[in-house]
């Protein structure tokens, strides 16, 4: 099973899509895809012009033993064995047309040849190599050409051609995570059709491709596990304390409350492609007051005596009701939409929505008796407890601390080939989408200039 929080790719799709662009560059076409050759071979001159005629596509896949068996490496000697196991795949010109002379006789005719090349990772970067040529040699035969002219211009010609068609090939890179490291990255072609450069966190398991799963309908693409957002979550939110009050009514009879607590950690979830943040509040205190001057003449009335005693022993509080106690809320904790956006600039932000309902449970003790005047100021606290509770604490802390954290930079990269710059630019502007229950994935599209 595949092991990874981050991976970069890009499909065989997008890998043709890319060689098709280049294919319609005009600079590309006079640099890459037309060649002449003019030299002298075994005292043979050798003038010949070749282009190709139709965009390479590229196979994911290692060739045929019979396939490698008859291709010629750089030295025009035929490989031997087994194509090597490791990340080959097969770049394929369907068309190739070849005009010029040899020793002043026209040659012309068009045939096809494969390469068959291997991917690896240096420096965090693709590289490519181009091993070995296939060709039809009696199709070159027909058209004139030697084996000595074939293994000295074609040949290197199909692999120099190879790396240079390679080159422009890049994937996102993977970018940086604030207060996050990673495991060396490996490189993998996954299901003879993506080729993935994947991660982990230095704190997860070994990063694998085994029996690996790409996002559905993108060409190229990032996918970021979770535990990485978390993982800024947890250093950019953490342990926010607060202290909030209101209060109703009038001068006859009012009610106030407090609450205290702290905003102790956010994470991210994910269930059945719904994104939530999931608020954490732990050691949530309440303490309210039902006052007034209804109060102070309910007191009298009852007990004259005691009144005065408590506003001698007690004058910040003869004339209230009080009442101290804990919090709870429900669910716990508190789910709150997200969403991911890449901005401008092409990084990934994560901004967190607005509470809507939320359920508390308390039950405050008052200090003493509560008459007809306060009722109504009583009946009252637990919608302003409430109130606090999503205006003035969960509300205006995500409005202030919860939007537009950088998840993870710009990944976004370019090539150069032949003066042709290659860009692979993030889809700025978008909502990014999930996979599963596990993943966040980008999509990104490939320009050249």
């Amino acid at each position: 099973m595949a092991n990874f929080d981050v991976a970069v790719g890009l499909t065989q799709s997008g890998l043709n899509s890319t060689l098709a662009s280049l294919f319609g560059n005009s600079t590309a076409q006079s640099k890459i895809f037309t060649q002449s050759f003019s030299q002298t071979v075994s005292g043979i001159p050798v003038d010949i012009t070749l282009k190709i005629d139709s965009a390479p596509t590229i196979a994911l896949s290692p060739p045929s033993t019979t396939y490698w068996q008859q291709s010629y490496n750089a030295q025009g000697q035929n490989q031997t064995g087994n194509p090597p196991s490791g990340n080959v795949f097969q770049l394929l010109i369907s068309s190739l047309s070849v005009s010029g002379t040899v020793s002043g006789v026209a040659v012309s005719g068009s045939t096809s040849f494969q390469v068959y090349a291997q991917v690896s990772l240096s420096n965090n970067k693709l590289s490519f190599d181009a091993l070995s040529v296939w060709l039809d040699e009696s199709t070159w035969n027909k058209m004139g050409l030697t084996t000595l002219i074939v293994n000295a211009i074609i040949i290197p010609y199909g692999l120099n051609t190879a790396n240079n068609l390679l080159s422009a090939i890049s994937i996102p890179q993977i970018p940086s995570f604030l207060g996050v490291s990673f495991q060396d990255p490996i490189l993998g072609i996954t299901n003879a059709n993506e080729l993935v450069v994947a991660t982990s966190m230095t704190t997860s398991s070994a990063t694998s491709l085994d029996s690996y799963t790409p996002p559905t309908g993108l060409d190229i693409f990032m996918q970021a596990d979770l535990d990485v957002t978390n993982a800024v979550l947890a250093g950019a939110i953490k342990n926010y304390p607060f202290d909030e009050s209101t209060k109703s009514g009038g001068s006859a009879a009012y009610a106030s409350a407090e609450i205290k607590g702290t905003v102790q950690s956010v994470t991210a979830s994910i269930s059945s492609g719904t994104t939530n943040a999931n608020i954490s509040i732990a050691n949530i205190s309440g303490y309210g007051e039902l006052g007034g001057t209804a109060t102070a003449i309910a007191k009298t009335v009852l007990c004259p005596i005691g009144t005065a005693i408590d506003a001698i022993s007690n004058p910040s509080d003869w004339d209230k009701i009080v009442s101290s106690f804990s919090i709870t809320y429900s669910p716990n904790p508190l789910p709150v939409p997200f969403t991911l956006n890449v901005n401008a600039d092409g990084d990934v932000l994560l901004s967190i929505g607005q509470l809507s309902t939320v359920t508390l449970i308390f039950s405050p003790q008052w200090s003493g008796v509560i008459g007809s005047a306060l009722a109504a100021a009583a009946a009252g606290f637990a919608d302003l407890v409430t109130s606090i509770f999503k205006e003035k604490v969960v509300n205006p802390f995500i409005s202030k601390f919860a939007q537009n954290i950088n998840i993870w930079s710009n990944p976004s990269v370019s090539t150069q080939v032949e003066g042709i710059t290659i860009t692979i630019s993030a889809n700025t502007g978008t909502a990014l989408a999930t996979q599963g229950d596990n993943y966040i994935v980008e999509g990104f599209t490939v320009s050249f200039s």
